[in-house]
């Protein structure tokens, strides 16, 4: 879906207003009653009202996402320059109210001031000209206020409602699609993560018996056959325990091999969470360059749901991003302040801080979650780095 600026906007509805008021005002034709505060005034009889008049709608145009009143008052003052330029006026001070306004209350009030502040130049007309037929007035006034007041107004809540039910559907949809997908992605970690488990408790635990056993056969035998064929037995089952780190490795972690990395796919979340409106700081310390695939997709994936849940429950709130990585371990802490006013909670599944935490555990990290004292939240994931076995070692089981 393309997102138009909304400079663009402004600027789009600055001179559709603009242009529609000068249009009408350039109309040509009897004004009737409505047209008598013009003539008093004298502006119907200067050429330069409609364009004045024009470039005063544009301006308050434009700044009506910032305030109202200005546009509120050009429509209000239009009858005394050129009725016809009034009634465009009245026309896009309607549409923006309907979009500007939420209260019931508040809408209500401005459609009876809109229209009987149209009545003002037909009443003030019929009472200076005696001759004027009355009826055609009154219809000409109903059929001004329909047509310039009630339906655009009407059409403004009919669309803003139809953008609303389009926008809760769309996110719908999305929350469900992703709920889906992260499913699919739990189901098919905790079946990888139950064959690491029988994996490590079986194989790994056996082959490492296999491979004390083969050393010390390798030490207490006088055979120089026996004693290379116990070395050779003990290299072989030192270098399948590697490869068996290897395979645990891609069961316990899905995305091993193209798992987000810390460093450039961290900047493009927290660039994602910036565009979204939240203020969000980015700290690092080291070289998370060099993390270990599994290690840094775990930690992308814990920054990316503390900063959902900052969107969800928090709303538009300081946040600080911290990634300190040493040769020992690779330390987490996502910080977010407390919000100056209630937000209201988006419904979540709730699980995704415990999948975060079944991951911390199969790294044999550590991980706190909790509220703050100035009553924000912190996430804080610490993860050890692995360290290469010695050479010539068996090395201690995956």
């Amino acid at each position: 879906m393309v997102t138009v600026p909304a400079r663009v906007r402004r600027a789009a509805l600055a001179a559709a207003a603009g242009a529609l008021v000068l249009a009408a005002a350039l109309l040509p034709g009897e004004p009737g009653p409505a047209g008598h505060l013009a003539e008093l005034t004298g502006a119907a009889r200067t050429l330069w009202t409609a364009p004045l008049l024009a470039l005063a709608a544009a301006f308050a145009a434009w700044w009506s996402p910032v305030a109202l009143w200005p546009l509120l008052l050009v429509a209000a003052a239009a009858p005394l320059a050129d009725p016809t330029g009034a009634a465009a006026c009245a026309l896009v001070a309607s549409l923006v109210a309907s979009r500007r306004l939420r209260r019931t209350a508040t809408r209500l009030a401005f459609v009876l001031a809109a229209t009987a502040w149209t009545a003002v130049p037909v009443a003030l007309g019929l009472a200076a000209d005696e001759a004027a037929a009355v009826g055609a007035a009154l219809s000409g006034w109903l059929g001004a206020a329909a047509l310039f007041v009630w339906t655009p107004f009407s059409s403004g809540l009919w669309a803003a409602a139809r953008r609303d039910l389009l926008a809760q559907a769309r996110e719908r949809a999305e929350r469900l699609e992703r709920d889906q997908l992260d499913a699919a992605e739990r189901a098919r970690a905790l079946e990888r993560t139950r064959i690491a488990h029988d994996m490590h408790d079986v194989v790994a635990h056996r082959v490492s018996l296999m491979v004390l056993h083969a050393g010390a056969l390798e030490v207490n035998t006088a055979d120089p056959e026996a004693a290379e064929a116990a070395e050779l037995i003990r290299a072989t089952g030192v270098e399948a325990l590697e490869q068996l780190r290897e395979v645990l490795g891609v069961l316990r972690d899905p995305a091993r091999d193209r798992a987000p990395g810390a460093a450039a796919d961290l900047d493009r979340l927290v660039d994602e969470s910036i565009r979204a409106g939240v203020p969000v700081t980015l700290r690092r310390r080291g070289s998370p360059e060099a993390l270990p695939a599994h290690v840094a997709g775990t930690l992308w994936r814990a920054a990316r749901e503390a900063l959902t849940n900052v969107h969800k429950h928090a709303g538009a709130v300081p946040t600080v991003v911290d990634l300190d990585c040493s040769p020992e371990r690779a330390v987490l802490r996502v910080r977010n302040a407390a919000p100056a006013l209630e937000v209201r909670a988006i419904q979540g599944s709730g699980i995704g801080l415990v999948a975060i935490r079944e991951a911390v555990a199969l790294l044999e990290g550590a991980m706190a979650a909790g509220a703050t004292p100035d009553g924000g939240f912190e996430l804080r994931i610490a993860l050890p780095l692995p360290i290469a076995a010695s050479p010539g070692g068996p090395g201690d089981p995956p």
